[in-house]
């Protein structure tokens, strides 16, 4: 890599401030290629001048220069504080919202007075850090340059300042810049030939950017290539995939990569730390004496530690001898009886069991018994690591020693807690080992910024890349980020981002390539309105020649032989909704949960009935609930959610959910206390029932005696839009409790709606005055007697239906609103039409 800049008047004595560590390595080469080594002036990125200079006007260094890692470890410390476990990207927010503040010379203290939430967090939080910094003499990189500002006025300067890379300036950049009287060098104009092509999906694009840098890299050898795609941290291994298959041969021939992908993972993706981390983990449980034995499995079998290779076998027996245990944990004890044919393992537990480690340590004896334990499982030891591990391991001997570095910041912890810690930090280092030389680099847009190539590819051009949209930070508010211009926070400053971006885009190389997929991730894409793409046209396409079609009548499946079924009530459902999605149920595919924040609706149905299962098995009368007063019932309510919610992990979603639920069994149980009175006699029941010949089994809510002596089966039902239409007509949506009152003696059946819009009976009964409803609800009730006449014909067609395999696709309205079967049902339809 190189830059495009005309070099040859930059002296030995000079100094060039950059935007990134890229472009200083690139600059470097520059000026080798052009003056060799002797003429090397000193090349900074921005942040590393600022540290260098003050390194140099602070010799003695009383305060302390927090590390990027330590700053992120603290800040995510005081944010846990209050039990709230923010994740890597809140943290990644709050860190960019404090540097903006600092670089844009913003008061954090003035937020409060006109903004929102968010802000109050960022004013708490930073707070507390600044009263960290100080209790504890240090600084943070934001620091540096309020830190040298003074000394730079009275510095003298010796030789030339220029910068290069800048494309948007903070403030902080614009005052250091015109102290320093620093000049700014600019890329030299090119001749560009461009093309501009469009694929039909991702896939494509990658394959076609793949094959051309192969080609071009066979034709040129020597020649740089330059593979932008802005997006890379969310395709790194579709592009690694890709191009490892596009270049197979070459990998074979040579065992070397000719291109490199400038983008690493967090340490704890990679095999090696995953497998030394296990290690750590368990030898603290074995130390404890109670083992998980899932980890214990990984860590057995690791190549890494001592005798892997010698005891392969025998420890893959120990792992078939832990599963027949049949358990999660066990003492170590009975892991070591397992254990009786490794007699190198047993050596290693045994020497893990002998060790004193305190239960109190200072974190940097902590990294010493952590080291021990490696030692003690000869990690690496037993096997020679290859280039990449070395690395990999070395890199985690220096992150390691963040526990030495924090050590001056916390009192004595647990082993387990600084691992916890070591974890947490190791998470947080994204690594890439070095690779060979490669002439294909693969980059993000804001590492190839600056840079040269003599062929470039600028993939995913899309108008989400460029013009790009608003992007306003979390923590800083809307009117701040307009006042004081942050990055892209204004269509202004897009529109004005985009020009410059796709002119340092033109910059790339003199041969540039633009594409983008008009399908991503399933996703249609627009193109940018900067450039006008031309479709990429395949060299040939396969013709397939036209054959007859067969069509065949297929509504009819096999007819059942085993007429005890799970999911009774569901499979009668779905037969009366579609009779295709009620034979689907024969196929046994799994339900997959969609993805949710916090708790999901089945969990959040799953409390409301665990709260009112426990509270009527002690409260089991009208009479007794209308005895208690109305503190007792308000308590009674919170014991009963604390013993539901008791083992849901602690979380804000936790606090908020139990708020709800005491809110809304309150409501509820309000309305149980205008009934007349009654008797609990069966909560959260199974029954076995027939249908027609079908059995399976059905489980109900709670079955109550009525004071007439009626029995009353009740559904609790936590969802919206809940009807008593729901039990009627044909098909019947909600079949559960017409099920059950055709195939047991009840004289009525009802819905108790509960969530925070409804809380109310919804019932057909034989008494129709049993229950508080409304006298349209009354009115429309259907007579007990009838419906159930109606209620055995139509299940009974169903079962009938089933167990004969009709598998006509004929949904009734809604049937295939949530429907799991759709692309087995849409395969269906084509073959029927």
């Amino acid at each position: 890599m190189r830059v495009n800049l005309d070099l040859s008047f930059v002296q030995t004595n000079d100094t060039i401030i950059v935007a990134n560590n890229r472009q200083v390595l690139a600059i470097k080469r520059s000026i080798y290629e052009l003056n060799g080594s002797i003429k090397m002036p000193q090349i900074f990125s921005y942040r590393s001048w600022l540290e260098h200079f003050w390194k140099k006007n602070n010799p003695q260094r009383t305060i302390r220069l927090l590390s990027l890692l330590e700053l992120r470890y603290i800040l995510k410390e005081i944010t846990e504080k209050n039990s709230i476990n923010n994740s890597e990207v809140i943290i990644d927010e709050l860190i960019k919202c404090y540097s903006l503040c600092k670089t844009y010379f913003i008061d954090i203290s003035t937020l409060p007075d006109f903004y929102t939430n968010p802000s109050s967090l960022l004013i708490k939080w930073i707070s507390e850090f600044e009263k960290f910094k100080t209790e504890n003499n240090c600084i943070d990189t934001t620091d540096l340059f309020s830190s040298v500002y003074k000394s730079l006025e009275s510095n003298i300067k010796i030789g030339n300042y220029y910068a290069y890379g800048f494309k948007q300036r903070t403030p902080e950049q614009n005052k250091l810049f015109e102290i320093l009287e620093c000049q700014s060098l600019n890329s030299r104009s090119l001749e560009n030939n461009i093309q501009a092509l469009s694929f039909i999906d991702q896939e494509t694009e990658l394959e076609s950017i793949a094959k051309w840098a192969k080609e071009v890299s066979l034709k040129n050898p020597n020649s740089q290539i330059g593979v932008v795609i802005p997006n890379l941290s969310q395709l790194q291994h579709l592009v690694k995939s890709t191009f490892d298959q596009k270049f197979d041969a070459s990998l074979l021939e040579t065992h070397h990569k000719p291109y490199n992908i400038s983008l690493g993972m967090s340490l704890c993706q990679y095999p090696l730390i995953q497998h030394l981390l296990s290690i750590v983990k368990i030898s603290s449980q074995i130390i404890k004496g109670n083992i998980e034995l899932e980890m214990l499995m990984k860590t057995v079998t690791s190549p890494y530690i001592k005798g892997a290779l010698n005891e392969s076998n025998s420890r893959a027996l120990l792992v078939n001898r832990i599963l027949g245990l049949g358990c999660e944990e066990a003492t170590t004890q009975k892991v070591l009886k397992l254990m009786k044919d490794c007699p190198v393992l047993i050596q290693i537990v045994n020497a893990l069991r002998s060790l004193k480690i305190n239960k109190k340590i200072a974190l940097e004896d902590s990294l010493d018994s952590i080291n021990l334990l490696l030692l003690t499982w000869g990690f690496t030891s037993d096997r020679s690591l290859s280039s990449s591990e070395y690395q990999l391991f070395e890199k985690y001997q220096n992150e390691s020693l963040i526990l030495n570095r924090l050590s001056n910041f916390y009192k004595k912890v647990s082993l387990f807690d600084a691992i916890k810690i070591l974890n947490t930090h190791l998470n947080s280092v994204i690594f890439q080992p070095k690779s060979g030389t490669a002439n294909i680099h693969i980059l993000g847009a804001l590492e190839a910024e600056g840079l040269y190539f003599d062929h470039a590819w600028v993939s995913s051009m899309t108008s989400n890349f460029i013009p790009g949209k608003i992007k306003m930070p979390l923590f800083i508010p809307q009117k701040t980020s307009i006042e004081y211009k942050l990055p892209n926070s204004n269509f202004l400053l897009v529109t004005e981002d985009a020009k410059v971006t796709l002119k340092a885009l033109n910059n790339l190389s003199p041969e540039t390539t633009y594409s983008y997929a008009k399908l991503m991730q399933n996703r249609e894409e627009l193109p940018s309105p900067y450039i006008e793409f031309k479709d990429y046209l395949e060299i040939s396409f396969i013709k397939n020649s036209s054959r007859e079609l067969i069509y065949i009548d297929d509504y009819k499946a096999p007819k059942i032989q085993e007429l005890t079924i799970k999911k009774g009530v569901k499979t009668l459902q779905n037969q009366m909704s579609c009779a295709f999605r009620g034979f689907a149920g024969r196929l046994n595919i799994d339900d997959f949960e969609a993805p949710h924040i916090g708790l999901s609706r089945l969990q959040q149905g799953n409390l409301i009935h665990k709260i009112l299962e426990t509270f009527f098995n002690e409260i089991k009368s009208g009479a007794s609930l209308l005895k208690l007063t109305e503190l007792e019932l308000d308590n009674l309510i919170e014991k009963h959610t604390e013993s539901a919610t008791q083992n849901l992990p602690k979380s804000n979603f936790k606090l908020n959910e139990k708020i709800r639920l005491v809110k809304i069994i309150r409501q509820h149980i309000d309305l149980e206390k205008q009934r007349s009175d009654f008797e609990v006699i069966k909560t959260e029941s199974t029954s076995e029932v027939n249908i027609n010949g079908l059995k399976f089994s059905t489980r109900i809510d709670r079955m109550d005696r009525l004071a007439n002596g009626d029995s009353l089966i009740i559904d609790y039902k936590t969802g919206k839009d809940v009807k008593v239409s729901q039990m009627t007509g044909d098909p019947i949506d909600q079949a559960q409790l017409p099920i059950y009152a055709v195939t047991n003696s009840v004289d009525g059946v009802a819905f108790a709606t509960i969530n925070s819009n409804d809380c109310q009976f919804k019932a057909i009964t034989k008494n129709k005055s049993e229950l508080p409803l409304t006298k349209q609800a009354i009115n429309r009730m259907p007579e007990w007697d009838k419906q159930i006449t109606e209620w055995t014909s139509i299940l009974n067609s169903a079962s009938k239906q089933f167990q004969n395999g009709i598998a006509s696709v004929l949904p009734v309205k809604n049937a295939c609103d949530y429907c799991d079967y759709d692309l087995l049902c849409r395969v269906k339809k084509s073959s029927n039409n």
